[in-house]
């Protein structure tokens, strides 16, 4: 009986986590992967930064790879916000400056009769950086 319990409490919050704080079907258990194409290989993420002289979009840089994988497959503001402050860290240890970041979390879609690929955005989350001076090395 445990195993039975077991298994109905971990598709339970799989389903709710899925529907509630967009995790990826494929993770938290798993019961969605045979259903959707929404797994982590077609979602990602884009970011921004911005500051009183400098608006851009950041490319990936690999010390972020994990965070952001960690961001497309549950979208959280806890998670999101990991990201933005590790990219904050970044943008002052190249002495870059930096008073919001926004992240964006995209998936890709397909249409069922023609199999033609669009993105949508799942979530934006925007981080505005603290007013405190950045530490010095």
């Amino acid at each position: 009986m445990l195993p039975v319990a077991l298994l109905v409490v971990v598709a339970a919050a799989q389903v709710t986590l899925a529907r509630t704080a967009r995790l990826s079907p494929w993770k938290g258990g798993g019961f969605g992967m045979f259903s959707t194409t929404d797994d982590a290989g077609r979602r990602y993420v884009r970011m921004f930064v911005s500051a009183a002289e400098r608006s851009e979009e950041l490319a990936m840089a690999p010390s972020l790879e994990d965070a952001a994988r960690r961001a497309v497959v549950l979208p959280t503001d806890a998670v999101l916000s990991r990201l933005a402050r590790r990219v904050v860290e970044r943008e002052r240890r190249y002495r870059r400056p930096v008073e919001t970041v926004r992240i964006e979390t995209w998936r890709i879609d397909y249409a069922p009769d023609t199999l033609a690929a669009t993105s949508r955005l799942i979530r934006d989350y925007v981080y505005r950086v603290d007013a405190a001076p950045a530490p010095r090395p």
